[in-house]
Order: C-alpha cells, then structure tokens, then sequence
C-alpha cells in the first residue's frame, strides 16, 4: 500500500510539474496579434534599409551618401540582430508581410541612373525613416502591441531613426566625390558665342 502511495504521489509531482512547464512555454508562445504583426513589418523593414545600405555603398560616388549609407549598415545590423534574438527568445512564428513595395524600390536602385542614384536612395530613405517612425511610435505607445519587451524596443529605437532621418534630409545629393583617375571637370555645354565677337559664317 506504501509503494502504491508513493508511486501516486511521484505521478501528481511529475504531472504538476509537466503542467507548470507547458503552461510556461504556452505564455512564451502565446503572443498577441499585434507583437507578431509589428515584429513582421519590423523585420521586413529593417531588411529593406540594409538592402538599400549595401547598394548605395556600391554605387554612389557621393562621399556623404556612402558614410551615411554605412552608418545604417552598422546601426540596422544591431537593431536586426535585436528583434531577432528577442523573436527567438520568445518562441514566436513570424508571418511574411507583403513586400512587394519594397522589392520594387531595391530593383529601382539596382537599375537607377549613376546620375539620379543619389537623390532617388535619398528620398527612398526619407519615406522609409518617416514610416519606420510611426510604425516604431505606435508599437511602443499605442493599444496594438502588449509584450512589455517588444514595447521598450520599439520605444528605444525612434529617437536613432528620428536622426537618421534628419541626416538624410541634411545630406548633399550633386556633391560628389570623382573616383581617382577621372576628371573633376564638367561636362561642357554647348558653346556660347563670346561677347564682342561675331561668329563668323561657315563658307560652302
């Protein structure tokens, strides 16, 4: 009777402890709708500045431009590596937003003019901190999200966006740096006859 007891007894311990870990685990994984939308569109986000970072760093000429464009490699890398470890953390199952927007902006970088380059990643960069801004703002202040975590990340970040959007607002666009062993000279135009002279006719 003793050892029918003490079985019974270990049974219950292993069966409550079995059901304080589920119920753990269940709350790791349990997030709201709002955690895992934020989180998805964050990631997708972030993903795309990196992208348009590394392209700009191959194809502009404009020193301001590439400094700019690494300083959002290495400050998007961090914010990256963040939200993706806090997603591991947590056992939580990111859905794939609609990214369509942003593949058409990356395939409008990869194939802009040399010319226009600048001033398209430049305005691309401004839309994309103004809407990261909100996003980031509403998460941390708003009713949509509820993981305390993900609300202090969201809140932590906005001010590091906020400068990266007015650095790019401040950053020349047409004062490029000429790669060594080209001419820093202007294309010309067309010619303008000189004052005081008459350009004289051209004989048949």
């Amino acid at each position: 009777m003793k050892t029918i007891l003490r079985f019974l007894g270990l049974f219950i311990a292993i069966l409550t402890f079995s059901t304080v870990l589920h119920a753990q685990d269940t709350t790791s994984t349990n997030a709201q709708q709002g955690d895992l939308d934020f989180a998805s569109k964050a990631t997708v986000a972030n993903n795309f500045e990196l992208q348009a970072a590394n392209i700009a760093l191959a194809k502009s000429q404009n020193q301001s431009i590439k400094q700019y464009a690494q300083m959002i490699v290495d400050d998007h890398t961090t914010v990256g590596n963040e939200l993706s470890s806090m997603v591991k953390n947590k056992n939580w199952q990111l859905s794939t937003p609609d990214n369509q927007n942003y593949t058409k902006m990356i395939d409008d970088l990869n194939n802009a003019d040399p010319a226009n380059f600048d001033r398209i990643y430049a305005d691309m960069m401004v839309k994309s901190h103004q809407e990261a801004i909100t996003l980031y703002k509403d998460a941390s202040g708003g009713t949509a999200t509820s993981d305390a975590d993900l609300r202090k990340f969201a809140s932590d970040k906005v001010s590091s966006f906020e400068k990266h959007l007015d650095q790019i607002k401040n950053v020349g666009t047409t004062d490029t740096t000429v790669p060594a062993g080209k001419s820093n000279s202007k294309i010309p135009g067309p010619s303008s006859p000189v004052k005081g002279k008459t350009p004289k006719p051209t004989l048949k």
